[in-house]
Order: structure tokens, then C-alpha cells, then sequence
């Protein structure tokens, strides 16, 4: 192994504690694997993860998500490769099965995540780390805002969350953890030049034909010329939103407790009268949990909806992959025949 050859100094020193804070829980002997696409802030937590957990426990993973020129990805994957071997870490590379079609982002999110599941299995590793930053966060809560989102949205990415997707069968989910969420771009940015890397740029961030690159070159700038700090002020509200978000759910589970769900094959029934009666921010999350509980995931119109039908006896609402209706004094949440009938 060699000796990792970038400079430390008192600015990279306050960066890597930041990160050794966010990563102070973990086991120290557990293996981690660090989500690098070879830009910056991908790149900054390799190198800060690394030097604070030591490079035999460290496995940087670079995906191709077969939606970007060869050439392209082939330059970031040479930064990843560079800084891997600087730092003595290991290093695995994945590609998407084929070109996604359409859903471009999602789909390309989706593969991503399911080969980091599998990724993490090979390093024997039970955690991933991602390099979100706290303009990430900023631009993640924007995004769902104007999307309609409810609270549970616009508490944003928590400092450690589920695995977002459905891993590979046989492989089992890892711990996201994202040590970054409360550092700014810009001091990644001088993480970076004091470290002396040249991390790679991705051209189509320069476009605003994306949705968030809209908010990071247009949203943004207009917000911090009312508010300089506005990426902390939107980050800090994402906290507290995660904070309500997590008392509201424990709320609705000791609702849940007093009132059991009725369950036969294919559904799960709710006293809508005691739903009526809780209040609202608590009934939508008992919904939400009880559709979760079946495997059907709802939107907050799908909540409002359901909410709607439970003021009402043999009101019908259509939701993905269910059905409510209300009879008597319950409200059903069942499967939808495949047909849709």
C-alpha cells in the first residue's frame, strides 16, 4: 500500500474532523464503500473518509449509468482510479445493464444504487457512503416543495437513511450514511485545492434542461442575493421538518397500537371514526404506515385522498397498486387485481 501522497494541512485537517464526526457510530473495524463518480464533492469524501477510517477499510465504487458520452466517463473514471490508488483504497467499477429508455434519471438512479447493493457485498462492507452536500439538501427540499411534497419530503435526505431502492435478491441492504450533508460546496471546494486534486467536471451540469440544475443555476443565486446563507437556512428547515417529521410517526405508531388494523388476504382495515378524530398530520402518517405495511408506497394526494374517502361511507379511491373504500365503520386498503378491475 502506499502512502497517501496529498498534503495535510490546518484546512484539510477541519474538513476530515467534520467527516470523523459524521462517522464516529460506525465499527472500527467495519469496511465501508464510498459512492465516487470522480467530481468534486464524490471525490473529497473518498479522500476524507479514507484518511479518517484508514484505507484497508475503504472501497471507492464508480458506476457508468450508460447515459453520458464514453469519452466523458472515461475521464471521470480516471480521476476515480487516480485518487484510489494515490490513497491505497480499493476499487470497483460497475455499468448499467443497458441504456435506460424512459425515466432516464430514475431508472439510471435505480441501477445505480442496486450495483452499490452488490458492490457493498463483494467489499464486505455494510455501509455506503454518498457525497450529498448541504446544497444538495438545499436544492433536494426546493425541488420537492414545488412538487407538492408533504412534510416527510421536505425534511430531505437524512444523515443516514434505508437503502433507497430494492437491493439485488440475496443481496442485503446497507446503511446510506452521508457524511457531508451539513458541509457547503464551497468548502469542498477548497478541501479540494488544498489537497491539490483536480476533480472532473460534468458538462451537462451546465444545462438547466434539468430540473436541478435549474434550481442550482437559477433558484439558487436569486435566493442568496435575499440571503447569503439561504442553503444553511433551507438546510436547517429540513432538519427541524425531519424533527416533526419523526415525532408525528411516532405518534401515529402508538395510534396504531391502540387501534390494531384489521387484516384479512389481501387487506388491512382502519377504524375510520378514530381516524377522523386524530388529528390530521398524525392520520396521514398512520395511512401512510399502513399502506407501507402492504407494500404499496402513496404520494401525498394518494394520503389526502385516502383521508377524504375515510369521512365518507362507500367512498372508493384508486391509488397505485390499491384500493380504499370505507364500510361501516371501516376503511380498507386492498390490492387491485391486476386488470385494474
Amino acid at each position: 500500500m502506499t502512502a497517501d501522497p496529498y498534503p495535510h494541512s490546518r484546512r484539510t485537517g477541519a474538513f476530515e474532523r467534520r467527516v470523523a464526526r459524521a462517522l464516529a457510530d460506525l465499527d472500527l473495524a467495519a469496511r465501508v464503500v464510498v459512492a465516487c463518480s470522480g467530481g468534486p464533492d464524490s471525490t473529497a469524501a473518498l479522500v476524507a473518509v479514507a484518511r479518517t477510517l484508514g484505507a484497508e477499510r475503504v472501497t471507492a465504487a464508480a458506476f457508468d449509468h450508460r447515459i453520458r458520452p464514453a469519452a466523458e466517463v472515461a475521464r471521470e473514471l480516471a480521476v476515480v482510479q487516480q485518487v484510489a490508488r494515490a490513497l491505497g483504497v480499493g476499487f470497483a467499477t460497475g455499468r448499467a445493464p443497458g441504456r435506460p429508455a424512459g425515466g432516464a434519471e430514475a431508472a439510471a438512479r435505480q441501477a445505480r444504487y442496486r450495483w452499490l447493493a452488490r458492490a457493498c457485498q463483494q467489499a464486505g462492507a455494510v455501509t455506503c457512503v454518498t457525497g450529498h452536500t448541504l446544497d444538495d439538501q438545499a436544492e433536494t427540499v426546493l425541488l420537492r416543495l414545488v412538487r407538492g411534497s408533504g412534510a416527510g419530503g421536505l425534511a430531505g435526505m437524512a444523515p443516514e437513511s434505508a437503502w433507497p431502492v430494492p437491493p439485488p435478491r440475496g443481496v442485503p441492504p446497507p446503511r446510506l450514511v452521508r457524511p457531508l450533508l451539513d458541509v457547503a460546496r464551497a468548502d469542498v471546494e477548497t478541501y479540494l485545492e488544498a489537497l491539490g486534486i483536480q476533480a472532473a467536471t460534468d458538462p451537462s451540469n451546465e444545462t438547466v434542461e434539468y430540473a436541478r440544475n435549474r434550481v442550482r443555476r437559477e433558484v439558487m443565486p436569486s435566493l442568496r442575493a435575499l440571503n447569503p446563507r439561504a442553503a444553511e437556512a433551507i438546510a436547517a428547515f429540513a432538519d427541524r421538518q425531519r424533527q416533526d417529521d419523526e415525532a408525528l410517526l411516532t405518534a401515529a405508531d402508538a395510534w396504531l397500537s391502540a387501534n390494531p388494523p384489521l387484516e384479512e388476504p389481501g387487506g388491512i382495515g382502519l377504524d375510520r371514526i378514530a381516524l377522523r378524530r386524530a388529528p390530521v398530520a398524525v392520520a396521514a402518517r398512520v395511512v401512510r404506515l399502513t399502506a407501507a405495511r402492504g407494500g404499496v408506497t402513496l404520494e401525498s394526494a394518494h394520503v389526502e385522498a385516502v383521508l377524504r374517502a375515510a369521512a365518507r361511507t362507500s367512498e372508493n379511491v384508486d391509488l397505485p397498486l390499491a384500493r380504499t373504500n370505507s364500510v361501516g365503520k371501516i376503511l380498507w386498503l386492498r390490492e387491485r387485481p391486476p386488470d385494474g378491475d
